[in-house]
């Protein structure tokens, strides 16, 4: 019987697997978009001033609710009617309001950087949903969670320091 050398060939399987785990936990896509406030937790009072966020969870262009990759960091702050962040390689502000659970964000400005991957993409669905925001919640688990008009969850944050 001949010998095999399996301790190359085992490397090799190894390091494949650890690659495609990272590849797929880059870019799990969760079940689908959760629906509005009602069905999601019970929201508490709505009072953003004074506060950031870090984005966990944004809406793909294609629907999906996708979780953000650990390599990204994008954020939200809240102070004095306006609100500013990090897209993930650059920054936005623009005014919002809150009243009731309906937020009404920009006209939003950013930087124009350009961003390698997965920044480009989750800071290109991170800023397309601003722009579709309508409805937010602070939830019981302590979730920060906006809605567009037909109730999908379009971005939800945690909140920072």
């Amino acid at each position: 019987m001949p010998t095999l050398h399996r301790g190359p060939r085992r490397a090799l399987v190894a390091l494949a697997v650890l690659a495609a785990a990272v590849v797929s936990a880059c870019s799990t896509p969760s079940a689908s978009p959760t629906a509005a406030p009602a069905s999601a937790g019970s929201p508490a009072a709505l009072e953003l001033d004074g506060t950031k966020w870090l984005l966990t969870d944004y809406l793909s262009p294609d629907g999906a609710l996708l979780t953000v990759p650990a390599a990204v960091m994008p954020l939200a702050q809240f102070q004095d009617g306006t609100m500013t962040g990090n897209a993930g390689c650059n920054t936005f502000s623009g005014p919002y309001s809150v009243s009731g659970e309906n937020l009404t964000l920009g006209p939003m400005v950013s930087t124009e950087m350009a961003c390698e991957e997965p920044m480009a993409s989750v800071e290109a669905a991170y800023l397309a949903a601003l722009e579709v925001v309508d409805k937010a919640a602070l939830l019981d688990n302590g979730k920060l969670q906006l809605w567009d008009s037909e109730g999908k969850t379009t971005l939800a944050f945690l909140k920072g320091d």
